[in-house]
């Protein structure tokens, strides 16, 4: 059974999108980083109390998805798997999923970035998740998808139809899973843009997310020297 997402659940979705807030200029900022910590499994879903220890572990598949609208469009896609995850289980999640940094060769920075998170419980076991994703992008679904994200993007598209196609493009991944859960434990869309003002604010701001299953974090860093340096 093809996997099903569905941006639009208020539990497990997130847009972040304001009404205004000023745009700062292209030679203030510097840096960009968005940092994933934090992926905590609060209830797997996978069996009641009562169950033995060793059955109460479920395996898990965690997949992100980061676009932008610079370069190639895909910043980051990755799909790793997380056998035997209990209830109440950190994942060891902290690692960079965006990064762009000002040089003579990156001079602009990017209006904006757009990332989908997924936690999928597994009902068999956990396969190889570089093949995984090579049969998926292999697919003549997945390189029309990933045409539709770039025409998108490029013509500053509304956030809720890029959400749309991204959703889409997770779930052709999806198909290549085999045998899991039809709706995913979490699955979280969040967007950040210059024109929402979310490169306004410089430093550290930690941006979280949860449902009754699983939370987790994204810490959205923005450097700017001019302001830094004062």
């Amino acid at each position: 059974m093809a996997l099903q997402f569905n941006p639009g659940d208020s539990e497990v979705s997130a847009f972040h999108l304001a009404e205004q807030g000023d745009i700062p200029t292209s030679d203030k900022i510097t840096g960009i980083e968005l940092r994933l910590t934090d992926v905590f499994v609060k209830d797997n879903d996978s069996h009641g109390l009562l169950a033995p220890a060793k059955d109460r572990g479920a395996d898990v598949y965690v997949m992100i998805i980061v676009i932008n609208d610079l370069g190639h469009v895909i910043h980051d896609l990755d799909l790793k798997g997380f056998p035997k995850v209990f209830d109440k289980t950190g994942l060891g999640i902290n690692r960079t999923i965006h990064f762009w940094q000002k040089t003579d060769q990156t001079p602009m920075p990017p209006s904006q970035i757009h990332t989908f998170i997924s936690v999928i419980k597994s009902k068999q076991r956990l396969r190889d998740s570089g093949e995984l994703l090579t049969s998926a992008k292999n697919s003549p679904e997945y390189a029309s998808l990933v045409d539709s994200v770039r025409s998108a993007v490029a013509n500053a598209t509304l956030v809720g139809q890029v959400a749309t196609i991204v959703t889409a493009l997770a779930g052709v991944i999806g198909k290549f899973l085999g045998d899991v859960e039809d709706r995913p434990l979490f699955t979280w869309f969040q967007s950040f843009t210059n024109l929402a003002g979310d490169f306004d604010q410089e430093g550290v701001i930690p941006v979280s997310q949860e449902n009754k299953y699983v939370s987790l974090t994204i810490n959205k860093i923005v450097r700017d020297k001019e302001r830094n340096d004062e």
